[in-house]
């Protein structure tokens, strides 16, 4: 089935009168098939105080949009003999041979039980490590994550990844890998076994095997300043005044400095379209315009289920994948994908891989009908996250006669 691109012109126009500026200060879609580009939109600003307009080449914070470039990447040492995805964790890690596990009790009386089994590589792909965020309110170990600031994407502590580590060797993790899927920092300890395995660091790693291969000249960790006027601000949302406020002044902005680590969970920049790069390469199995990334078995691999049997992530998840978003939904080496959309309760096609960002960012490519969208916007903590992205897939399958 083909997009309508008369169909299409409902989505922006939605969008518009919709969610912006009242929810959004502004967003971009961009929507290809078959690797040709079939719409595009924008509207609104990437500044508010300065009145910027939001154009094609505007930068964005991806957050966690991050993670499957991650992915992809372990793929390749995968490919190159350098790593299994059943490998135990401290084979890279040494100084996690003595993980715990929490059980009870509180800071200064922590009652922790030995893991049932040891951390694999597949359990850092799947968030199934036992790992959390200081985000996810899903086990006392978050407020372990807090008091210890365990904050790898562009935190204010600058610790080292080797420093990271070690502060971890000392923390439990939530529960023993492979009994639950919770939303982590999982990806971020595989950008560190990147580092570890290919001495490289993950920046060089990224730049040397996808960016320039794939001609990705504006996704970066580090902004580069020749560029910084086309940073967006980042907005977040504060609930107790119900409005966004600045987060992040491209001015003053974070990214500016060289990262202590790099995380490969949540730490890059990025444009529509060079994200979209990102996605055709994924549609097409590992390849784009003859060159090469990983091998198309590779690909599938990574981009299929990898739960249990009659499991998805409504079933095993913590925190918001347990709700009724998880439901159809299983969970891949490195994003979501969709197993039933009828149980899912949406338009979605079988076998979608997709994930988002913090700030509301979102990308998903459906190999059944070769579409690939990549959503950008700059909102940190949106009430409205889950509706938006719910709406663009609607608006964008109702475009396919």
């Amino acid at each position: 089935m083909k997009l309508s691109q008369e169909k299409l012109i409902q989505l922006g126009e939605y969008f518009n009168d919709t969610y912006v500026p009242d929810n959004l200060p502004g967003c971009s879609i961009l929507v290809n098939q078959e690797n040709s580009e079939v719409y595009y939109y924008e509207t609104g600003l990437i500044d508010v105080n300065r009145n910027r307009k939001l154009k094609r080449d505007s930068i964005f914070r991806i957050y966690s949009m991050t993670k499957p470039i991650t992915s992809i990447s372990i793929m390749m040492l995968l490919e190159q003999g350098k790593i299994n995805i059943t490998d135990d964790v401290e084979k890279f890690i040494p100084e996690w041979k003595e993980l715990s596990v929490y059980q009870s009790g509180s800071f200064e009386n922590l009652i922790t039980e030995p893991p049932k089994r040891k951390m694999t590589i597949k359990d850092l792909l799947m968030h199934r490590s036992g790992l959390t965020y200081d985000f996810e309110d899903t086990s006392f170990v978050q407020k372990i994550y807090l008091k210890e600031d365990i904050k790898i994407a562009r935190a204010k502590e600058k610790l080292t990844a080797d420093q990271y580590i070690k502060k971890l060797a000392n923390i439990p993790l939530a529960f023993s890998p492979g009994e639950y899927f919770n939303y982590s920092i999982s990806t971020d300890i595989l950008g560190f076994i990147i580092e570890r395995i290919s001495n490289m660091s993950l920046e060089d790693y990224f730049k040397k095997n996808i960016f320039e291969p794939l001609d990705m000249n504006d996704t970066f960790f580090q902004m580069p300043k020749n560029k910084i006027n086309r940073l967006s601000d980042c907005y977040i949302y504060d609930q107790t005044n119900d409005k966004y406020i600045v987060e992040d002044d491209y001015e003053k902005s974070s990214y500016m400095e060289k990262p202590s680590c790099y995380s490969g969970g949540g730490g890059l920049l990025s444009t529509i379209d060079d994200y979209m790069k990102f996605c055709n390469l994924l549609q097409n199995k590992g390849a784009m315009n003859d060159i090469n990334i990983i091998g198309s078995r590779t690909a599938d691999f990574m981009m299929s289920n990898h739960l249990e049997k009659d499991i998805d992530l409504y079933d095993i998840a913590k925190g918001k994948w347990g709700t009724n978003i998880g439901k159809g939904v299983g969970f891949s080496l490195g994003g979501s994908v969709v197993l039933d959309p009828i149980k899912n309760m949406s338009l979605r096609s079988k076998d979608e891989f997709s994930w988002g960002g913090a700030a509301s960012t979102l990308f998903w490519v459906d190999p059944t009908e070769k579409i690939s969208v990549v959503f950008m916007t700059q909102m940190l903590g949106n009430p409205l996250s889950t509706e938006i992205r719910e709406d663009l897939r609607k608006l964008v399958y109702q475009a396919l006669i």
